[in-house]
């Protein structure tokens, strides 16, 4: 056998590239050798845990919770509303984690454990986070070492008539606050 033909175990491949030739989000599988066989066998309880899906890069672990029925993440429009309101803050979507809590349903416990959230957003009255105590809106409180800030919808802030102009200048007096602009 010369060196263009020599074979490798997926044990021996896994065991030489772990950290190179994949990324495991959360626990990564534990796989032992059966002395009997010399097979790879992975541990049964080691499935890796759901990870909740997200738009943005999450990098400054601001998290956004936004509630729509029909898109994926949020409408077209509440987007660029929302990019606008980070661009003022001096951020972008790299800094955050936009979280659609109508399709992942997530607890706040989730929200802080698998997204590090040190700031929560959450666009919509009403909108229910098991784990989350309620607050008035546009009020700055804070709960297991994270900020929040409870807005209305991002839709009835996204208008020029007066009424979204006072709930836009009630938010961005929060967020000044939170993120030190």
């Amino acid at each position: 056998m010369d060196l263009n033909h020599i074979e490798l175990t997926p044990l021996l491949l896994t065991g030489l590239y772990k950290t190179h030739l994949m990324e495991t989000i959360g626990e990564a599988p534990v796989v032992t050798t059966n002395p009997t066989t010399a097979a790879p066998v992975t541990s049964a309880n080691t499935q890796a845990k759901k990870t909740m899906p997200f738009l943005g890069k999450n990098q400054k672990g601001i998290c956004i919770l936004v509630n729509y029925v029909k898109d994926v993440y949020l409408p077209d429009d509440q987007l660029n509303f929302i990019t606008s309101i980070l661009q003022a803050c001096r951020l972008n979507l790299g800094d955050v984690a936009i979280v659609n809590q109508f399709r992942e349903k997530a607890s706040f416990g989730d929200i802080k454990n698998q997204l590090g959230c040190q700031h929560l957003l959450v666009f919509g009255e009403g909108l229910s986070i098991p784990g989350l105590p309620g607050s008035p809106l546009f009020t700055i409180t804070e709960t297991s070492g994270c900020n929040i800030v409870h807005s209305p919808a991002a839709e009835l802030l996204n208008n020029n008539d007066p009424g979204s102009k006072l709930l836009k200048s009630k938010l961005w007096v929060c967020l000044k606050e939170m993120f030190k602009v």
